[in-house]
Parts: structure tokens; C-alpha cells; sequence
């Protein structure tokens, strides 16, 4: 395969999550309380020669798969708006490949991640990691529990605090969201995520190493959108339910202005949903600059 500059779609994933966590930033006391920081403990290092712990050492684990994101979903609490889902371990040895989060937020790799943000403004994420291990880093742990797991607090950059529980794969965020994640896994018959996108997802193939979802946006009322690598480049396809006016228009002038490094197929009024198709294939830098609205 060709090689060409690092793709920019897991940058969007990571991006997504960061960005979410600036926004949210000053609302964290309102979950943690103002006192949280001063309870926290830091914990000793670690034995071992690499200085991580195994995750079996954290006593019960968040036990779900997450190979795709209706898994993400169907591990989410209701109320998902946006939600991102990059399966990296099936980027090796492509161009695309790229960690999802930085290797130091967790000491390991993260082999599959996903993050939802939700209608109320708060956000969630999932992590994969492997090796299954866990360097403590910038991180504190507090006397504290939910459910028998343990719970540990996240300093950012700014000072600001998240939730961490581990697992496989281990949660992220707000503490709220945190609980209330772990509820939804541990009881396969609370209300979860999924739901409000299976009419889509039951209509799509969901082996694409990059997947997002979303609804009440500016591209359509729901949309699904997968990035695979394709030969020399990639092939990007957003499939819409009710697409926007907007977004026809930027397809139909992409579909009109094809270039040798980027090409762009639509299809109207497919299948029962009357779905939008939107192909956007070629050199994968191109393809995922490519605006749809």
C-alpha cells in the first residue's frame, strides 16, 4: 500500500473526546464536589520492571465487547447525540495506523476506543487496552467505590477531574455518566443507547475501523459514517436518514467535480428508510478533507 500522511480520522475521534472534555471541564466540580481533590490518596508505585499493574489486580472489571459501535452503544446510557468507534488494532501495518489516545494516558495501547457525547452535555469513553495493564501515572486513587469497582480520579491539564473505572474495556468521565455506564453493562435489561440508531445499524456492515453515528445534525436527522482502507487510498461512506438540504447540495457538487484524487458516488431513495448513500473514495488525505456540509 502506498504510503501517504497519517489519516486524519482517528485524529477526529481523539479530537472529539478532547475537545468534549475542555467543554465540560468547569462543570466537573458539579459531579466530584469541591472537596474531591483534598480527599484523594496517591498511590505507591506500582511493582513490576515496566511499573504497571495488570487489571486483574483492580479486583471487578467492566466485562462488554467492543467491536464496533453498536457494542459502544448498547453500553451507553440513553440520550447519545454523537458517538465515534475506531477499532486500531485492524490498522496495523496500514497508513492509517494511529493511537487512539495517547500512550501515556493509560501507560498501554488502546486497542479499540469509543466516546459518545450525550443530549444533556456530558460525554462518555471507552478503552480497550493492551497489554492489559495500568500505569497509575498523574492518577489518584480514592477510598471510594461504586458497585465493587474501583474508582479512580483523573486529573487533565487544566486541573479538572474525570472518572476512571478499569476494565475491558475501562470508562471514562464524569462520574454520573461513569455509574451510570457500568449500570447499563451490568444489567443487560436496563435502557441503554442502541435503540434510537437500530433502524440504521441493522442496515449497515459494521466491520469498518472507523465508525460514527449521529443525530439532529447539520449533515441529516441520523447518519452513519464508516472509513475503510481501500488499495492505495481509502473509501469513506455516509449513509443518511432524512439528509439535509445542505448536505445533498455539497454531495451533488462533490459528485460533479471529480479529481484524481478524489471521487464521490450518491444514491437517492435506497431500501425502506429511503436512504441517502454517500461514497467518497480516493487519495485518503482528500477523502477525509472532503466537507459534506
Amino acid at each position: 500500500m502506498t504510503k501517504y500522511k497519517t489519516s486524519t480520522l482517528i485524529i477526529l475521534a481523539l479530537a472529539a473526546l478532547m475537545i468534549l472534555m475542555m467543554v465540560l471541564s468547569p462543570l466537573m466540580p458539579l459531579f466530584w464536589g469541591d472537596n474531591e481533590p483534598d480527599n484523594a490518596a496517591q498511590p505507591t508505585q506500582p511493582p513490576g520492571s515496566d511499573a504497571r499493574t495488570p487489571l486483574n489486580d483492580f479486583g471487578k472489571l467492566v466485562d462488554h465487547p467492543l467491536d464496533s459501535i453498536a457494542d459502544g452503544l448498547n453500553a451507553s446510557p440513553p440520550g447519545v447525540l454523537m458517538a465515534q468507534y475506531v477499532r486500531a488494532g485492524d490498522l496495523e501495518g496500514t497508513p492509517l495506523m494511529e493511537r487512539t489516545i495517547p500512550h501515556e494516558f493509560y501507560g498501554t495501547n488502546v486497542t479499540h476506543s469509543y466516546s459518545a457525547s450525550f443530549m444533556d452535555g456530558s460525554w462518555i469513553g471507552l478503552h480497550t487496552l493492551y497489554p492489559r495493564k495500568f500505569a497509575f501515572g498523574y492518577v489518584a486513587l480514592r477510598p471510594y467505590e461504586y458497585d465493587n469497582y474501583h474508582m479512580f480520579i483523573r486529573q487533565n491539564a487544566n486541573g479538572d477531574y474525570m472518572c476512571n473505572i478499569m476494565g475491558d474495556p475501562c470508562i471514562i468521565g464524569p462520574r454520573s455518566k461513569v455509574e451510570a455506564t457500568a449500570d447499563v453493562i451490568d444489567d443487560e435489561s436496563a435502557p441503554n443507547a442502541y435503540p434510537d440508531f437500530k433502524r440504521l445499524l441493522e442496515n449497515m456492515d459494521l466491520d469498518a475501523p472507523y465508525q460514527e453515528v449521529g443525530m439532529y445534525s447539520s449533515v441529516a436527522n441520523q447518519y452513519y459514517a464508516a472509513v475503510r482502507p481501500v488499495g492505495d487510498g481509502c473509501e469513506r461512506t455516509i449513509t443518511c436518514i432524512g439528509i439535509s438540504e445542505n448536505t445533498t447540495a455539497r454531495a451533488n457538487e462533490l459528485r460533479a467535480n471529480t479529481t484524481d484524487n478524489l471521487e464521490c458516488a450518491v444514491a437517492f431513495n435506497q431500501g425502506d428508510l429511503n436512504l441517502t448513500i454517500i461514497t467518497i473514495t480516493g487519495d485518503c488525505d482528500a477523502v477525509m478533507a472532503a466537507e459534506i456540509n
